[in-house]
C-alpha cells in the first residue's frame, strides 16, 4: 500500500527530484550562516545580565551605576610561619608591593600598612584590592595581578601565596568548565561515528548522519548571532548546541536512512523506498522535532536569561536538524542510491546485515501487539515504580561547596573561608532610587 504523500513525503519527492539545487542551496545556507553570524557578531550575557530576580535586578542596578566593585585578596598563609615572622611578613609585603604597583589594581589594603586582615592564630593575611570596571573588564585585568600573585609565590617558597575573587574565581571556573565542555565535543564525534557503524556497518551510511547533524550545528551556532541581539547568549550555549545538535541531527537522519533501507530490501525502487520512508519516518521527524520544541519553549517562561538562551539555541538547532533531514538528506541519499552501502566494515557489517533481518525490537513489537492489555499494564507499573523517587526529590540551588574540590581556585576559596569565615562569600545591599 502506497503510503499518503504528507508534508515530508512532498519534500522528499521534490528534493530528488532537484538534487543539485537541495544539496548546493543546504551548502550556500550553511556558509551564508557562517558568514552571517560572523559579521554580525554573538551578543553575549554580561555578568549581571545573567542574574535572575532580586539579585539580578540589584547586579544591573550596581552595573548601570558603575559601583559594581571587583574585589579580589591575596591570601598569605604557613603551617609554620605566622605574622611578625620574617619569611611570613616578607611575603605581605612583597605581595603589596607588587599588587600597588599595578594599574589593575586599586585601593590595595594589606597588614603591611594597617589595612587588610590577619587570621585569629596568624597564620593567615590577606592582601586586599580591586579591580577597576564591570564584571567583563575585570575578567581581562585580573591576569596581571594573577602573574603578580604567581611571582610572589614562586620568590617565597616557604609560604602559599594564592589570589582569589570574583574575576579569577570565574575565569579559573569558566577555563575549567570550557575545557570540560571541549572534551564532551572532541569526544562525541568519534563516538557518534563508531555507533553509526555498528547501526549501518558501511563507512558512507555511516558519515551521512554525521554530515547532516555536524553541517545543522555549523549553521545554528553562527545563525545565533541574529537573535542574540535581542536575546543575549550565554557563554556555554554553542556548547550546548554542540550536543544537541549532534544527537537530533544524526537521530532524524537515522531514522530516515533505515526506513529508506528496509523498503529497498522488501524490493521497492528507489524512489518508492525514498517517498515510503519520507511519508513514515519523515513524518515522525516533523512530530518529532516538533514536540521537542515545544517542550524547550517552556524554559522561555522560567525569567532566567541562560535559561531562555539555552532555550532559543537548542529550538534553533533541532529545527535546522529537522528541515535538512526533511530537505536535503532525501536529495543525498537519492544521489548516492545503493552506493550509501560501500565502505563496508567486513565484521561489523556482517552483524549489521544479520541484525536487520531480524531485530530484537522487532521481536519486542511484535510481542506487545498480541497482549497490548497486559503490555500497556506494565508498562505503565514500570514507569510509576520508576517516579516514585521524585516524591522524595529535594532541589537547592548550588553554590561554591558543588564544585569539584579539585580545582585550584576552589581549594584556594576553602582555605579562605577555613581561615577567615563569611570573608569569601560577602554580600551587597543595593538601594536604588
Amino acid at each position: 500500500m502506497q503510503p499518503k504523500l504528507n508534508i515530508a513525503a512532498r519534500a522528499a519527492r521534490w528534493s530528488a527530484a532537484h538534487r543539485k539545487i537541495a544539496i548546493f542551496g543546504w551548502i550556500a545556507f550553511v556558509v551564508a550562516s557562517v558568514v552571517v553570524g560572523g559579521a554580525v557578531g554573538t551578543k553575549t550575557l554580561t555578568t549581571a545580565e545573567a542574574g535572575a530576580g532580586d539579585s539580578g535586578r540589584a547586579a544591573l542596578a550596581m552595573e548601570k551605576a558603575s559601583l559594581t566593585a571587583n574585589d579580589e585578596m591575596v591570601l598569605v598563609q604557613s603551617d609554620r610561619f605566622e605574622a611578625g615572622d620574617p619569611a611570613f611578613d616578607h611575603a605581605v609585603d612583597e605581595a603589596t608591593r607588587k599588587l600597588t604597583a599595578l594599574p589593575s589594581a586599586t585601593h590595595v589594603s594589606s597588614p603591611a600598612d594597617g589595612g587588610g586582615q590577619v587570621s585569629p592564630d596568624g597564620h593567615a593575611a590577606l592582601v586586599e584590592f580591586q579591580i577597576p570596571g564591570d564584571a567583563e573588564e575585570a575578567e581581562e585585568r585580573v591576569d596581571a595581578s594573577l602573574a603578580a600573585t604567581a611571582a610572589v609565590q614562586k620568590a617565597n617558597p616557604d609560604v602559599r601565596v594564592e589570589q582569589f575573587g570574583g574575576a579569577s574565581a570565574s575565569k579559573a571556573l569558566e577555563k575549567v568548565f570550557s575545557e570540560d565542555l571541549s572534551k564532551a565535543e572532541t569526544t562525541s564525534l568519534p563516538i557518534t561515528l563508531l555507533i553509526l557503524l555498528l547501526a549501518f556497518g558501511a563507512l558512507v551510511a555511516a558519515l551521512v548522519p554525521l554530515l547532516i547533524g555536524f553541517s545543522s550545528v555549523v549553521a545554528t551556532v553562527s545563525l545565533l548571532a541574529l537573535p542574540s541581539q535581542l536575546v543575549p547568549m550565554d557563554q556555554n550555549v554553542a556548547s550546548v548546541v554542540v550536543l544537541v545538535g549532534l544527537a537530533v541531527g544524526v537521530d532524524y537522519s537515522l531514522f530516515y536512512m533505515r526506513r529508506e533501507r528496509e523498503e529497498r530490501r522488501a524490493g521497492r525502487s528507489a524512489s518508492a523506498a525514498l517517498e515510503a520512508a519520507a511519508a513514515t519516518s519523515g513524518r515522525a521527524v516533523l512530530v518529532s522535532g516538533l514536540t521537542v520544541i515545544a517542550a524547550m519553549s517552556g524554559m522561555l517562561l522560567s525569567g532566567d536569561p541562560t535559561f531562555t538562551s539555552f532555550a532559543v539555541g537548542t529550538m534553533t538547532v533541532v529545527a535546522v536538524a529537522m528541515f535538512a533531514s526533511i530537505s536535503v538528506l532525501p536529495a543525498v541519499l537519492s544521489k548516492l542510491g545503493d552506493r550509501v552501502e560501500r565502505g563496508r566494515v567486513p565484521f561489523i557489517g556482517r552483524i549489521a546485515r544479520r541484525r536487520e533481518g531480524r531485530s530484537f525490537w522487532a521481536v519486542v513489537v511484535e510481542r506487545v501487539m498480541r497482549r497490548p492489555a497486559l503490555s500497556l499494564a506494565l508498562s505503565a507499573a514500570l514507569l510509576i515504580a520508576l517516579a516514585i523517587p521524585a516524591l522524595s526529590l529535594q532541589t537547592k540551588v548550588s553554590g561554591a561547596k558543588d564544585l569539584p574540590r579539585d580545582i585550584p581556585v576552589v581549594r584556594t576559596y576553602d582555605r579562605v573561608t577555613a581561615a577567615f569565615p563569611g570573608e569569601a562569600a560577602g554580600a551587597t545591599v543595593v538601594v536604588e532610587a
